[in-house]
């Protein structure tokens, strides 16, 4: 196994970061088009300029690289000179995977595995890396879409952010879809890690006093799920079973975090990361946003919508690209009742396409793979080529640069 001190960050002069962070799964078509992402167009070859690219891995994202249908897209990305692979080592012994990819991937980097008590941690490394040795980036966010329990994103939540703290940097929660549950108050589970325990701890050791640290809840979502209630007497709504530690909020407010430049995480995410001088060359970053689920099974497809469409009314450059499952939503002519009850995705999309600082696109490589085709309703969206896959994600559009992009797979 190959190890190396230390995770390369970027200095002046230094070609751009991207980055993807992966917890869920890792499906092989998710990981070829990382592969499309991260490597040079075919006939080029990386060159000084060129993007260096991390591809941090924990949780269900470590399972792909077991997975023999992935080895090709995983040791091609390992042989890239511009591509670091770093997995959690911790989630690798729990997943008792250690054996076979220290054979299968010997440029996989583990963290910490060295044992020497002088090696970082996966999330230390992380915090790092994505800091970048920047003094004007204070903050940390996670967006939380999954709630606890049934999922793990809410334990990588605070390890993140708990290892943020301890490097001095004040941590934000940003809860969304059923990532609200974890607000959730007098939580007692039996064989798991208290989240709501863990959260209102993270809160003291952050410093701050109880109900002022940036820890929110999306107010349409926790109304959905019965945690800001409407009060007969008064005709207001208020939080109800909630923990101290988070406020249930507007999701303006909560997307009012996205316009600044310190890094948020997700169960699946990415982007390029900003140096100081393009910090001050821009006001916002771009937000790619991946809708990579079937548009009604779940309410993956709906609120990745709902964030594009609030973010760009709120002035930042929204992208949505189509993927995977994703592009189901553009294929077909989709009848929705009244008492289906259900947003009709294909007229959400349609009534949005104008919006100023709102693009939509889709992957066309997953419409071939299903044997499918866009409907003609959606003809003007933008279609994604391997080939330009790389650069839709990570800051650049129409030739324009942005300093920062920020990528949240739903």
């Amino acid at each position: 196994m190959e190890h190396k001190k230390d995770i390369p960050v970027k200095e002046n002069g230094m070609p751009p970061r991207s980055f993807f962070f992966l917890s869920g799964e890792a499906t092989p078509e998710r990981v070829h088009w990382i592969r499309d992402a991260v490597l040079p167009p075919a006939g080029r070859a990386a060159n000084i300029s060129s993007p260096r690219y991390s591809i941090y891995l924990t949780g269900e994202a470590l399972i792909s690289l077991a997975d023999s249908r992935n080895a090709e897209y995983w040791n091609s990305i390992m042989q890239e000179a511009g591509v670091d692979v770093i997995a959690d080592g911790e989630e690798i012994r729990l997943h008792g995977l250690a054996g076979h990819l220290h054979q299968q991937y010997p440029r996989l980097f583990i963290p910490g595995e060295g044992k020497t008590g002088e090696e970082l941690s996966f999330w230390h490394t992380l915090v790092v890396y994505l800091m970048g040795g920047d003094p004007v980036i204070g903050k940390a966010g996670f967006l939380l879409c999954q709630g606890p329990y049934m999922s793990r994103t809410p334990v990588y939540m605070l390890r993140f952010l708990k290892s943020a703290v301890e490097q001095g940097i004040r941590p934000e929660i940003y809860a969304y879809l059923d990532g609200v549950h974890a607000a959730h108050l007098d939580q007692k589970p039996s064989e798991f890690e208290n989240i709501g325990e863990g959260i209102s701890s993270l809160s003291i050791i952050a410093g701050e006093t109880e109900g002022e640290g940036w820890f929110g809840a999306c107010s349409r979502c926790a109304t959905a799920r019965g945690y800001f209630i409407k009060d007969p007497d008064t005709g207001t709504c208020r939080p109800s079973s909630c923990i101290p530690a988070i406020r249930v909020r507007a999701l303006k407010e909560i997307l009012e975090r996205f316009n600044a430049f310190h890094p948020i995480l997700a169960h699946c995410c990415g982007g390029t990361l900003p140096s100081e001088k393009r910090m001050h060359d821009s006001p916002y970053p771009v937000l790619n946003i991946l809708i990579s689920c079937s548009p009604y099974m779940s309410e993956w497809t709906f609120g990745g919508l709902s964030m594009a469409v609030a973010t760009a009314m709120g002035g930042m450059e929204t992208r949505v690209l189509f993927i995977e499952q994703g592009v189901y939503a553009l294929c077909g002519d989709h009848t929705v009742f009244p008492e289906d009850r259900v947003f009709n995705v294909q007229e959400m999309i349609m009534a949005t396409m104008d919006i100023p600082m709102l693009r939509y696109a889709v992957y066309t490589p997953s419409l071939e793979e299903r044997g499918l085709h866009a409907s003609s309703n959606f003809s003007a969206i933008l279609g994604i080529t391997p080939e330009r896959l790389g650069n839709f994600l990570f800051g650049q559009a129409e030739g324009i640069t942005f300093p920062q992009s920020r990528m949240m797979i739903f």
